[in-house]
């Protein structure tokens, strides 16, 4: 039995033409890191975009923390984010002895609860940090509003956004002071190992990343400050480059397949389907709600007909012990919490083969709720 993974990078590679003999003619330039491709590359980001500015770097992670420096936070400040999201966008903000204020999320899009955030700010908060969780737009319209009112920077976490746009066609990513993307594999545009990038139309900010990621060089050998070493590599770059250039037919497998699950959970009550906003967005994950008591059981029996399943996040950021242990002050997040018991995300890549998806959806029909 072939099994299905949740993510599968290789064929999206397969299916644009990306093999062994172009990544072999880019290795025989012997040019490994940075180079001519990350330049291009990042001119095509911000051509895209349309921003003025976009530097590649070594990760998501790295978007995040350059970013957060880049916007001046400093130990002490407060910064606003959701605990429902990946570990890296409060590990970033705890890197700079900076405060996460964790946020509960909406029941449906599993992004930033705005109500919160208002009942959590104070002197002391400097910025906030929405996540478009899964893909999803983290009404971001209203958290440039809500951030304009309050005097905050804005750091997009577009870690599993590229691509995705709000209900106008603007690309998230675009409303921030800044934003960080991240091109892992798993990802919307995935690459061939980790990278990331940081995007916006800020001078200042684009020159600060710029310094920071290349050991705080603004020319060669020439040090003004205590930076990173946080280039992109040269391959990753030209795979990056070259799934780009057939982003729609991914943006529009991902669509068919979100549409073809989703018509056919309808029927199924006790599966809660994610939401999508509108066909702008292109989703990184399937994820689904399912009533607690019966998640461990149902992944157990998908797993046994060789379909995998993952469950992000189960553990909540303000649950996880390092922040019990750094006595930070965390408060109940009743969705967050509830969510995370239920959640799980199930096989959903662009390119899937009609078998594989059929077979993904019988077994979920077949399951006794």
């Amino acid at each position: 039995m072939i099994e299905i993974q949740v993510a599968n990078p290789l064929r999206e590679n397969q299916k644009l033409g990306i093999n062994q003999k172009n990544l072999y003619q880019q290795y025989s330039t012997g040019q490994y890191v940075n180079g001519e491709i990350v330049s291009i590359f990042e001119k095509n980001l911000a051509s895209l975009f349309n921003v003025k500015y976009a530097t590649t770097l070594n990760s998501g992670t790295d978007a995040l923390l350059l970013g957060l420096i880049a916007l001046n936070i400093k130990k002490g400040d407060e910064v606003l984010l959701p605990s429902f999201t990946y570990f890296a966008t409060v590990e970033t903000v705890l890197q700079l002895d900076a405060i996460p204020v964790f946020l509960d999320i909406e029941p449906d899009t599993y992004c930033i609860n705005l109500n919160d955030a208002a009942k959590k700010i104070t002197k002391k908060t400097k910025a906030i940090i929405p996540v478009h969780l899964f893909g999803n737009n983290a009404n971001i319209k209203e958290v440039s509003i809500f951030a304009k009112k309050n005097n905050l920077k804005i750091l997009e976490d577009c870690a599993q956004s590229f691509g995705s746009m709000d209900p106008d066609k603007k690309f998230l990513g675009t409303f921030g002071d800044c934003s960080a993307f991240s091109f892992f594999p798993s990802k919307t545009l995935g690459g061939i190992g980790d990278g990331g990038s940081l995007i916006t139309n800020n001078k200042k900010i684009y020159d600060e990343v710029k310094s920071l990621k290349n050991h705080g060089q603004k020319t060669q050998y020439k040090h003004y400050r205590v930076g990173f070493n946080s280039r992109l590599d040269s391959l990753n770059a030209f795979v990056l480059n070259e799934k780009l250039k057939g982003f729609n037919k991914i943006r529009k497998s991902r669509l068919d397949l979100f549409n073809f699950y989703s018509k056919n959970f309808e029927s199924i009550d006790s599966i809660k389907k994610p939401v999508m906003e509108s066909e702008n967005i292109v989703m990184n994950y399937f994820t689904i709600r399912v009533p607690k008591n019966k998640r461990a059981q149902l992944m157990n029996k998908l797993n046994t007909k060789g379909i995998k399943s993952s469950i992000y996040y189960e553990n909540p950021i303000h649950k996880q012990p390092v922040i019990k242990k750094l006595s930070i002050k965390t408060e109940k997040l009743p969705n967050t919490e509830k969510i995370s018991k239920e959640i799980m995300s199930i096989p959903f890549y662009a390119f899937m083969k009609k078998e594989e998806k059929e077979r993904v959806v019988k077994e979920l029909k077949k399951f006794r709720f």
